[in-house]
């Protein structure tokens, strides 16, 4: 037996499916299950059951599968430890973020933390939050940054910060000073589309939206981008929630527009999401201490929050 072979089992359990494991391991689907079958001659015990679809796991094959865990994660982080203690970080590491928070931070920690590991290939991408937690799952992903908590016992969470909302109200009788949610004109608010996080956590501070018979307009539209969201609302004289540092890229007259919520001020944790084996942490814990640098000096601090779940 080789860790290979438990790498290929441990590629199917996490994927469900061994034609999707063999991609994810580079090789054959066929020479993936002859390695796996080869593994389970040796031992004497039979891992999965393949006459089922989807494939499933035996009683036995769960002992060993949790046996198989602990073994490749030791190895895995002995490799890393050997890495930390050369002073070379190598490799990958993908890291998801999602589309309310990618624009606004992205700037704020890539260069710096690029810097940081010159031979570190960081793959990005921009995913919403129930495509995170799924590839992180799957590791097919290595951090996620997103917004917290998401209540899942196979990940460990770790916050960063707590990001307040604001009104961005383009109406022409827009009067100034702090917004109390009572206060807002849910006839001509503009929300993301199904499936960010954000919607979610705005249909939590605006309960009432759902309770709005009729709107001004004959038309309905959901954006799938902040950036697309602000220029509908700007437009058609609308109103929308945002996070605070959405606020950062605005220009001069645009943030005129911008009002504070009263306290309790709504707001959202953004935070790491990795999974439980993961073995990365030294790269993890500089990618946090970067953004805590940043993200500090651009956030201002208040008493009285208002945390809004994203679930």
């Amino acid at each position: 037996m080789n860790i290979h072979q438990f790498e290929y089992v441990l590629a199917v359990v996490d994927s469900n499916n061994f034609e999707e494991a063999a991609e994810k391991c580079h090789i054959s689907q066929s020479n993936l299950s002859t390695m796996i079958g080869r593994l389970e001659d040796e031992i004497g015990i039979r891992i999965f059951n393949r006459k089922t679809k989807p494939v499933s796991i035996t009683k036995e094959g769960k002992v060993i599968i949790e046996k198989l865990r602990v073994i490749t994660n030791e190895i895995a982080q002995f490799k890393q430890s050997v890495q930390e203690l050369k002073g070379e970080m190598v490799g990958e590491l993908s890291i998801g973020i999602i589309p309310t928070v990618a624009p606004y931070i992205l700037p704020l920690f890539l260069n710096a933390f690029s810097k940081s590991f010159p031979k570190l290939k960081i793959i990005l991408r921009e995913i919403p939050t129930e495509q995170i937690v799924l590839s992180l799952k799957k590791r097919d992903l290595d951090i996620g940054i997103l917004a917290l908590p998401v209540y899942d016992n196979e990940l460990i969470e770790d916050e960063l910060y707590v990001e307040p909302f604001l009104v961005y109200d383009c109406r022409s009788n827009s009067k100034g000073g702090s917004v109390a949610i009572e206060d807002i004109d849910f006839s001509k608010l503009w929300l993301l589309q199904k499936g960010h996080c954000l919607r979610t956590q705005v249909h939590q501070i605006c309960e009432q939206l759902n309770k709005i018979e009729k709107r001004p307009f004959n038309f309905e539209f959901e954006s799938g981008s902040m950036d697309s969201l602000l220029r509908f609302t700007r437009s058609n004289n609308g109103i929308t929630i945002l996070p605070y540092l959405a606020s950062m890229t605005m220009d001069k007259d645009q943030k005129k527009q911008i009002h504070e919520f009263v306290e309790p001020i709504p707001s959202r944790s953004i935070g790491l999401l990795t999974h439980k084996h993961f073995v990365k942490k030294e790269l993890a814990k500089s990618l946090k201490n970067i953004l805590l640098k940043e993200v500090k000096l651009k956030i201002p601090n208040s008493a009285n929050h208002s945390i809004i779940d994203p679930v």
